[in-house]
């Protein structure tokens, strides 16, 4: 032992300690970044597979017949199936000449808060199907 009643590793620990304390910001935001942004990309997916689904479900409405009933409820009936919540949504169905639109708007936002200055605030869809 040295003179002082310090141990060999003292200072290695100390070392570490520092070490850490530097990796931990880019660790978390490595982490936490994925985390949102895998939430963002999920949401994404989802929404853009349910304006497609709502079009598909107006265009094969019988001619003569309104489709954006139908429209609307097959987007939002797809977007409860992919677990997100309808009330965060805005769905429009409307008529083209010979086509039905529809168009989402979902609110995403930050799950985590730690990166909710970058984070975009909503995912839009659009999806046009011929009827």
């Amino acid at each position: 032992m040295r003179a002082g009643g310090r141990g060999r590793g003292s200072g290695a620990r100390g070392a570490a300690a520092v070490e850490f304390a530097i990796v931990l910001p880019v660790l978390l935001l490595v982490v936490l970044g994925a985390i949102d942004w895998g939430y963002y990309f999920f949401c994404r997916e989802v929404v853009v597979n349910a304006s497609r689904e709502g079009a598909r479900a107006g265009s094969v409405i019988p001619p003569g017949s309104d489709p954006r009933p139908d429209a609307q409820a097959a987007a939002e009936n797809y977007l409860t199936r992919g677990a997100l919540d309808v009330a965060r949504a805005t769905v429009t169905a409307s008529e083209g000449t010979a086509s039905v639109i529809v168009v989402i708007q979902y609110r995403t936002g930050s799950i985590t808060g730690f990166l909710a200055s970058v984070m975009p605030s909503s995912v839009v869809a659009r999806a046009e199907m011929r009827r």
